[in-house]
């Protein structure tokens, strides 16, 4: 190569390029990376969710609906047992003066 035309490896780029242009370059590139990394897997899994969303608008067969009302009725089931069974928290038979658990608290 003649007449001083030569083409700079990335190395020798790198080294004449103040510290402060390197700081901004590597800003510039690591945060649209990191952006892509963190929303990236948030946009297909709301794509998943409109495509379960109109999945779920379609009729539903006999068996899928059964199968609806039972888990409707088992959760519905699980915040009545939550909500208002003492879970063995009564006054205990033949302790006497044994506090209920409301009581201490």
């Amino acid at each position: 190569m003649s007449g001083g035309s030569r083409l700079w490896t990335f190395e020798q780029w790198w080294k004449v390029i103040p510290m402060r242009h390197k700081a901004i370059f590597l800003l510039a590139v690591s945060v649209p990376v990191g952006l892509a990394l963190f929303i990236g897997p948030e946009l297909s899994t709301e794509e998943q969710g409109n495509a379960q969303a109109q999945t779920s608008k379609k009729a539903l067969s006999g068996n899928d609906r059964r199968i609806s009302v039972h888990a409707q009725r088992m959760i519905e089931e699980g915040r009545r047992i939550f909500r208002f069974d003492t879970f063995g928290a009564g006054p205990v038979s033949g302790h006497p003066g044994v506090l209920e658990l409301s009581m201490a608290v």
